[in-house]
């Protein structure tokens, strides 16, 4: 296969070991690329996602010695971290190239888990059968609840009033961020966009409009009125976003969470949210 050419040549190299080195280990099941190499997006600031299939029973070794197949591909590094809730995880270089290898066990292996991916090598075609998988990117589809998000939304949103209360202006200020990725999920699901793409992608999964209203966002430090400001607008955003898209999609709208959640920040703040 031919790897999209726009990144650098250390990511190039590390591409390449990764299609040579790691089918020497009989372990290794198949080896392909994620994120921005798997969707043809990379440029010279992309990671280098590489995913392999394991045998199920040397799932143990590699959960002590992932590290070993990271120097294998990426060669020396300065930091490697397990990336949490799977198994392998990320390595930095003394040049500041970032890898992710992800092993995933044999039996469990879902090869749709990723929106894009290239194959480097599939031992005995049963694991990638179809070869490489396009993105299909922020191309809409039937729209769909988020119902943790929502949950989650107005429970971040009630919670403002105890950072503030406390005169946690620094929390408060990172709180807009935690609101505002619930605000970003209830869009994608919106539009029917389960977004895979990666944490430094976004644009391709959203609308104009969305966007637009994402950078509308009233900018904060760490004032309280300023922080306030900025989640009265997501609420309103998400309110106004959130019956619609229940009413679409058929689900019940949480009201008297909401209800409770507005009347708690409206005597605290003296504001309506």
């Amino acid at each position: 296969m031919t790897i999209n050419p726009t990144g650098d040549a250390r990511q190039q190299l590390v591409i390449e070991r990764a299609r040579t080195v790691l089918p020497e280990d009989d372990r290794i099941l198949a080896v392909y690329l994620a994120g921005s190499y798997g969707t043809g997006e990379a440029d010279e600031f992309s990671d280098v996602d590489v995913h392999c299939v394991i045998t199920d029973d040397s799932v143990p070794w590699f959960e002590e010695h992932w590290t070993e197949a990271m120097t294998a591909i990426a060669g020396p590094t300065v930091l490697t971290d397990r990336i949490p809730g799977l198994l392998g995880g990320l390595g930095i270089t003394p040049d500041w190239l970032h890898v992710d290898l992800v092993l995933h066990p044999s039996a469990g292996f879902d090869r749709f888990q990723y929106d894009g991916i290239r194959v480097l090598f599939d031992r005995d075609g049963s694991h990638l059968p179809d070869g490489d998988q396009p993105r299909a990117g922020g191309r809409p589809g039937t729209p769909y609840w988020p119902e943790r998000e929502v949950r989650l939304f107005f429970y971040f949103l009630g919670n403002l009033v105890t950072v503030l209360g406390r005169d946690e202006q620094i929390v408060g200020h990172q709180g807009i961020g935690a609101v505002r990725d619930q605000l970003i999920a209830l869009m994608l699901a919106e539009r029917g966009v389960r977004r895979t793409g990666g944490a430094k992608r976004l644009n391709a999964y959203l609308s104009d409009e969305q966007r637009t209203c994402l950078e509308g966002i009233p900018s904060a430090g760490c004032d309280p009125a300023d922080i306030v400001a900025a989640n009265r607008y997501l609420c309103r955003e998400f309110i106004r976003r959130g019956k619609a898209l229940a009413e679409v999609t058929g689900e019940p709208w949480p009201q008297a969470f909401v209800d409770a959640t507005l009347a708690h920040l409206h005597r605290h703040f003296g504001v309506p949210f």
